[in-house]
């Protein structure tokens, strides 16, 4: 068989390694026109990620840089409140919690795929989708039509092959938390972190550590009603948005303020979500990923997620009897686990907006507390693997 991924971000290659596995020729197709890994943010990937990670790239390759993912928290007048140390990850599930820069990531899977054969062709936007009984068509927007034996969607949240099968669905929900990040550098904080400090601000949420390479990796969350329309920043909009968060954080403990202000880039994104899309599959086209079940970044498990997809679909592709029973078992191997995890990562991102002092008492009271809870909690995230040996029929 011949398989269309459209999307090269990180499901993507993954997906195609992974039918790669299982005798499943794949092509990817991606709307930029170049790649290029000194885009984007970080990001968290957990044990549950990692270890199907290690299916397709060296993890030695993502550890020439990177954060860990301990974390320790702190309220406004900087007093410790809360810690999560991962410290037995390693033990329990045979990897440990880290923070990775997306482009390296993206990277990382990219150079993966091509050193496998898998060609990828850039600047291929998608237009619109054809099926018939054996076959899937995709007309891009350059005029170039493709036809194979199945189409994954791996594009993401705003994924243009969910709306292109599914165009009646729910898109994408705002969280009402905006959020923004980048890289700095300050020479009084060059040491490598031993874990991400994390600050209930007065009037914001923010958090830091300093990687292995002595770079400060920052973001901050931010109440507001309404996404923006923009996500770019020209050289005036980058050193207004500079001044409105260092307004936010005056009141906050050192070094965020300095951070914010020395930050030679910053990201801007809000957050969003999909609570509940009820189909992930029409005829010979499948969804993965964010596309199919975006979860908030409160908790790290995005591209964990997005990574445990790969290795559940191709196994069910290798062992279901045709694409519709491949697709549907899919489905119900991954739905309720998915959707546990995006409403535990929305009501942790709940906790992230700005409550008045009575609240911020019980919170700074009761964090430990709470914390200690959902640790406990986490065990069956970080714990699940996928048997590939296993016949699922």
């Amino acid at each position: 068989m011949k398989a269309i991924i459209v999307g090269c971000g990180i499901a993507g290659p993954a997906m195609a390694l992974a039918l790669q596995k299982v005798g499943v020729q794949a092509v990817i197709y991606e709307a930029r026109e170049t790649a290029d890994d000194t885009q984007g943010a970080f990001l968290g990937i957990s044990p549950n990620g990692l270890n199907i990670l290690k299916e397709y790239v060296a993890l030695d390759e993502l550890l020439t840089d990177y954060t860990p993912g301990k974390i320790r928290f702190f309220n406004a007048r900087n007093k410790s409140i809360g810690v999560i140390d991962n410290a037995e990850q390693m033990s329990r599930y045979g990897s440990e919690t880290i923070q990775v820069k997306r482009g390296l990531l993206n990277g990382a899977l990219r150079r993966a795929a091509q050193q496998a054969g898998i060609p990828i062709e850039f600047g291929k936007r998608l237009v619109s989708i054809g099926q018939r009984e054996v076959t899937v068509t995709v007309s891009f927007a350059d005029g170039s039509v493709v036809e194979g034996d199945l189409l994954i969607g791996c594009d993401g949240i705003h994924s243009a092959v969910r709306r292109a099968i599914f165009p009646e669905a729910p898109g994408p929900e705002y969280t009402g938390l905006l959020s923004t990040g980048g890289f700095t550098r300050l020479e009084d904080f060059s040491h490598p972190s031993d874990a991400i400090r994390m600050t209930f601000g007065e009037r914001g949420f923010f958090g830091y550590a300093v990687s292995k390479s002595g770079e400060i990796w920052w973001f901050n969350n931010i109440a507001q009603k309404t996404a923006p329309l923009r996500h770019e920043l020209d050289q005036s909009e980058l050193t207004d948005l500079k001044k409105r968060l260092t307004a936010l954080h005056r009141n906050d403990p050192e070094p965020i303020v300095s951070i914010i202000e020395q930050a030679h880039s910053i990201e801007i994104y809000p957050i969003y979500d999909i609570p509940f899309l009820d189909q992930w599959h029409q005829g010979r086209i499948c969804l993965i990923g964010d596309a199919a079940h975006a979860t908030a970044p409160h908790i790290g498990q995005g591209a964990s997620l997005a990574l445990e997809d790969t290795l559940v679909l191709a196994q069910c592709i290798r062992d279901c009897t045709d694409l519709h029973a491949a697709f549907s078992r899919f489905q119900s191997l991954r739905q309720e686990r998915v959707q546990a995890i995006i409403k535990q990562a929305r009501k942790v991102g709940d906790t992230k907006t700005v409550p008045n002092r009575f609240q911020q008492f019980f919170r700074d009271l009761l964090l430990p507390i709470f914390v200690k809870l959902e640790a406990r909690k986490m065990d069956w995230v970080y714990g699940y693997r996928v048997d590939w040996h296993r016949k699922l029929i």
